[in-house]
């Protein structure tokens, strides 16, 4: 996912921010329905951060799984500068992202976080000129072309648990559950045979 032009996300209309203050929380929820579809995706997403994510642009950026950025991105929350609280499980995905401090820093005080900034807090993976951003995000996409569909959905569904998933316990049982179920995949018992034939090929001399 990359924005068009020289901007991710520029954020939510000014005219439904204008509705969420005259009560109406219907539009205020409007705001959210794109980014909570990239959220609650199946599917694994990629970033590409290309220019400045901002406010609800800002959201849609944390709703991805990897993040990439450009030089020219920029991660302004802007709330505080529109004395508007944050919205949409805001501060709870960026605290998530990098940690309470940040996230106050960012939230609060209205800090503006430029790509490399962004990158030393754990917000984005990695940094790249502008024009090889989208092949770099494109390229990394292109590393699970040889997975199966289900096995990566299944990675990435306990990833994402692992935010809401209250003990170590939990966590251990659900990949127990997945762990068996990709155990019995063609992929891995053909993974399996190879080390297997490698093993007893040395063996042999």
């Amino acid at each position: 996912m990359t924005g068009e032009g020289s901007a991710f996300c520029a954020g939510a209309k000014l005219s439904t921010l204008e509705a969420s203050a005259a009560g109406d929380f219907d539009s205020v929820k409007e705001i959210y329905e794109g980014f909570l579809r990239v959220l609650h995706s199946p599917l694994v997403t990629i970033g590409a951060i290309n220019g400045p994510a901002v406010g609800a642009g800002f959201n849609l950026a944390l709703a991805c799984d990897v993040r990439l950025a450009g030089e020219s991105a920029r991660f302004d929350t802007r709330f505080a500068k529109l004395h508007l609280h944050p919205g949409g499980g805001h501060t709870w995905l960026l605290a998530k992202a990098v940690g309470q401090q940040q996230a106050t820093l960012a939230c609060l005080f209205g800090e503006v976080w430029d790509a490399q900034t962004a990158r030393k807090h754990g917000l984005v993976a990695e940094v790249y000129p502008d024009n090889a951003l989208l092949p770099a995000a494109t390229s990394l996409a292109h590393r699970l072309d040889d997975q199966n569909p289900d096995f990566t959905r299944l990675v990435t569904t306990s990833i994402r648990g692992a935010l809401t998933t209250p003990s170590h316990q939990q966590a251990l049982e659900s990949e127990a559950r997945a762990q068996q179920w990709s155990a019995k995949q063609p992929e891995f018992l053909g993974g399996l045979r190879v080390i297997q034939d490698q093993i007893a090929a040395r063996r042999r001399g």
